[in-house]
């Protein structure tokens, strides 16, 4: 079924999840996009405020999109933001 603009309705909310994110993913994501101790080196990231490995924001900005596309964006009619060349 594809989505259109009335279908979105003032209030509504979506449910996407939960999707459980490894170690492995943690450092390899990191590895390519944000090599920062905290999120590659486990003995590093102890000594942060966090205590332990830490997932990138990009990494969780990236995740969060493809949820949003899986549960809505992808049956959507629209193509984009309008009025960009």
């Amino acid at each position: 079924m594809t989505l259109t603009f009335e279908d979105f309705s003032l209030g509504r909310f979506g449910t996407f999840g939960p999707r459980h994110v490894s170690r492995d993913e943690i450092i390899a994501f990191a590895s390519e996009f944000d090599p920062q101790p905290m999120h590659l080196d486990e003995a590093v990231a102890k000594h942060t405020m966090l205590r332990g490995l830490a997932g990138s924001g990009w990494h969780l900005c990236s995740l969060m999109m493809r949820m949003m596309f899986d549960g809505y964006i992808g049956r959507t009619a629209s193509l984009g933001s309008p009025g960009v060349d």
